[in-house]
């Protein structure tokens, strides 16, 4: 079976014993991966972080909570390349239910072909997806628009390069940049119902208020909102190149 990777903080020891516990139950192989802490003090690769393009597409910028996120799963996308085999990749404030050890079991089995399945999400409210065909006692889901979080999910090396190349700038939270798959061209599925749920611990990370705008500001976010909508119907119209076209 995949082995599971678990990011978890050094200070986060009661999450660490409950996953843990639980993962040794189901008789899961996992690993414990040490989460970059944006919050204590700055990480090398948060000099990838651009704010100004960040403005664009958000009405807050990144915590430092978001972006010791973003570098934990970058690590772990950088960790399955150098290992060249598919893995689990789990945060630790989550709830796993008895279908997890099946979800991977069926994921292990498909993951040649798509690359990227996620086994975790915390939003489908307004985010259509497509049901391809049964998968056991689970459903095989093509996201329309990604469920967002960054929970649990299964990655390839393959997805894991292609993330990578397109992380050079950040300038969204690393499961909105996930879930656009238009843009690095990792596919968003899903097996459902999800095996893995939030659990109801509260979060490490510490999100900004948001900033006062103006109506250009406003107007900017509008029209890159709309751009990046018309690039996801584009794609999954043909699937063929288009053109980048940032509005500045």
């Amino acid at each position: 079976m995949l082995k599971v990777y678990v990011i978890n903080l050094e200070s986060s020891t009661e999450r660490w014993a409950r996953v843990s516990k639980r993962l040794s139950a189901l008789n899961v192989e996992f690993e414990r991966f040490s989460a970059i802490d944006g919050r204590e003090k700055p990480h090398p690769l948060f000099a990838q972080y651009n704010e100004t393009k960040c403005r664009r597409y958000r009405r807050k910028k990144l915590s430092g909570g978001e972006l010791g996120c973003f570098a934990s799963h970058y690590l772990l996308w950088e960790h399955c390349v150098a290992l060249n085999q598919p893995l689990v990749v789990m945060e630790d404030d989550v709830y796993i239910t008895d279908m997890f050890a099946e979800a991977c079991s069926e994921a292990e089995a498909l993951i040649e072909s798509l690359r990227y399945i996620r086994l975790a999400g915390t939003s489908l409210h307004r985010r259509p997806y497509k049901v391809i065909r049964k998968v056991g006692n689970l459903e095989l889901v093509d996201h329309i628009r990604g469920p967002s979080g960054t929970l649990c999910y299964v990655i390839h090396p393959s997805a894991a390069k292609a993330l990578l190349e397109h992380a050079q700038c950040w300038y969204l939270a690393v499961d909105d940049f996930m879930d656009r798959y238009w843009h690095h061209g990792v596919d968003c599925f899903s097996l459902m119902p999800f095996s893995v749920l939030v659990a109801d611990n509260g979060s490490d990370i510490k999100r900004l208020s948001k900033r006062n705008m103006s109506l250009g500001a406003k107007l900017i976010l509008e029209l890159n909102g709309r751009f990046e909508r018309l690039r996801r119907a584009c794609y999954r119209h043909g699937k063929r190149k288009i053109p980048t076209v940032e509005l500045k």
